[in-house]
């Protein structure tokens, strides 16, 4: 996918649609900042959402590829299958995978942020040198992994515990797309 081609469609689900109020993709960004208590708040319900990792992870693609079919299309090993077979298919359960990984070693880098900084850093050179992937698609990713959670969490979801992992993601991708230039 070329850059003339990178731009946010619009996106479908409600709840997705409030998720991902005020994300803002070909903007520069200042760096977000975790607090102390937001670091504490992710890692006691990544506890939980690891019993149930590969579903979450599943459900974040499919409910990405729902909304912005055209993003299904960057990733040839999915064009053409429809959300019935996405939900069966090894390939997006490892790729969805990779992501759970991704976001497990941010949590366990807190105390090194460092170490989450060059992760991610590399995570966007590859994204962007072998993939081709736009910095801004990288910011509809966020609110579909919250839509997932928050279903696995149910009851324990919160306004403070959603802008953490709102905040860990944008730092994740703000990470990611420095890597990408």
């Amino acid at each position: 996918m070329g850059a003339s081609q990178c731009r946010q469609e619009g996106i479908s689900s409600p709840v997705v649609r409030k998720l991902s109020k005020g994300s803002q993709p070909c903007k520069k960004l200042t760096q977000p900042v975790l607090t102390e208590e937001q670091k504490q708040q992710l890692q006691i319900s990544w506890k939980i959402v690891k019993d149930d990792i590969a579903n979450v992870g599943i459900f974040t693609f499919i409910a990405l590829f729902e909304n912005h079919p055209d993003i299904k299309h960057t990733f040839v090993s999915f064009r053409g299958l429809q959300p019935s077979e996405l939900n069966n298919s090894s390939i997006l359960r490892a790729h969805a995978m990779r992501l759970m990984t991704s976001v497990d070693k941010c949590l366990s880098r807190f105390d090194n942020m460092e170490k989450m900084e060059d992760m991610m850093k590399g995570l966007g050179e590859r994204h962007a040198t072998n993939y081709q992937v736009c910095p801004e698609h990288l910011d509809l990713m966020a609110p579909h992994f919250n839509y997932a959670i928050k279903n696995n969490l149910k009851n324990q979801w919160t306004p403070e515990l959603e802008e953490a992992w709102d905040t860990l993601f944008k730092l994740m991708t703000y990470y990611m797309k420095e890597g990408m230039t």
